[in-house]
């Protein structure tokens, strides 16, 4: 293993904060950007740290459109390694490959947060170019996806813990929820039938589902049949 990946990993090892996870990773591999998310069949799906808006971005298309190599990876519990992410086929994620189109990605990595068959998340890198990572490099990030889920299931215990923790959540899908109660009272569609209508225009608009639920939530779209609010109605 390399120094770098030794003071690295030694740095994770010692997290007490998500803004002190992806600045350690880039130091380790330089690529544009990075974020930690939580998702697969034990956590919610969340963004936990992002060291950029795109990639957050990036995340946030993986969670509305249930699928994408964040997906595979923490499905699989084995690295998704797309160096070129925009010109090659994506059969097992076409709604993704297609959003993605939009965004200045050329390289795209995802490595699985797992506990034996717990699924905790995902670590994704990216870059604005098309690049590889070197086998030394894919075996390193690997090794760090050990400390990493451990930080992730402590902080899942200790938010857990508190009476709102969604204040201590900066990527939190809360307003996507909100959105969904909203959308419940004005059209009177059932909870799974509101959260698909938020899906079909974000994915019919090709923006993120928490894009289309803040234009619901601040009457910026023309959803909204009637002036009454979920408060409102008895």
């Amino acid at each position: 293993m390399s120094d770098t990946f030794a003071l690295v990993r030694s740095a994770l090892e010692r997290v007490d904060g998500d803004d002190q996870l992806v600045e350690p990773i880039l130091q380790l591999i330089p690529l544009s950007g990075v974020s930690i998310a939580t998702l697969g069949n034990a956590l919610s799906a969340e963004t936990i740290a992002a060291s950029d808006r795109r990639i957050a971005v990036i995340d946030e298309l993986q969670f509305d459109l249930t699928e994408g190599p964040c997906w595979d990876a923490v499905g699989t519990g084995r690295p998704v390694l797309e160096s070129a992410i925009q010109n090659a086929r994506h059969d097992a994620w076409p709604a993704f490959a297609d959003a993605i189109k939009n965004q200045q990605v050329g390289a795209l990595f995802a490595f699985p947060l797992r506990v034996g068959p717990l699924q905790v998340g995902a670590v994704e890198l990216y870059d604005v170019q098309e690049r590889t990572l070197s086998a030394q490099l894919v075996d390193e990030m690997m090794r760090l996806t050990r400390p990493l889920t451990r930080y992730v299931l402590r902080r899942t215990i200790e938010l857990a813990a508190l009476p709102d923790p969604s204040e201590f959540k900066p990527h939190a899908r809360r307003r996507i929820h909100q959105a969904a109660g909203f959308v419940i009272a004005q059209l009177e569609l059932s909870p799974d039938d509101a959260h698909l209508f938020i899906q079909a225009q974000a994915y019919a608009q090709n923006r993120p589902m928490a894009d289309v639920a803040e234009d619901i939530l601040e009457r910026r779209t023309g959803y909204v049949l009637h002036e009454t609010t979920i408060e409102d109605r008895p």
